[in-house]
């Protein structure tokens, strides 16, 4: 992965600005407590990740994207090896979404706040430059 694509900050959780800071306080998705736990500004760069009340707001309709991309991959496994059954349809289903719920949840937030803000290979030094002055 090549630093400086929106690729590489989706996938590490980073900052789109930086790429340095972390998107979310805590780097483990499955600490369900901390799940939704981001810093207002990044460490790095000072970058506002929170732009307004309700921003993330869109980032649920990635999350229905994905969810629902998901599902139909998993009926289409499931009716490959079960037909049109329905209890393993559901079951396989539900373990599937819950399973990687905090993982959607959180990449659905990094590809709505990288719609938004580009990379900025000079974030970190204009940081230091305007806190010396």
């Amino acid at each position: 992965m090549i630093k400086g694509t929106k690729l590489y900050s989706i996938l590490k959780f980073k900052c789109p600005r930086c790429q340095e800071g972390d998107l979310f306080i805590v780097k483990n998705p499955y600490r369900l407590k901390y799940l939704d736990k981001m810093p207002h500004f990044c460490p790095e760069c000072g970058e506002d990740l929170q732009k307004e009340v309700g921003f993330y707001y869109g980032a649920m309709m990635i999350s229905h994207a994905t969810t629902t991309v998901i599902a139909v991959i998993v009926h289409l496994i499931v009716f490959y090896f079960y037909g049109w059954e329905i209890a393993p349809n559901v079951f396989f289903l539900i373990v599937v979404i819950l399973g990687l719920f905090p993982i959607i949840f959180r990449s659905s937030r990094a590809i709505w706040v990288n719609m938004f803000i580009n990379y900025n290979p000079n974030a970190i030094k204009s940081k230091i430059t305007h806190e010396k002055n």
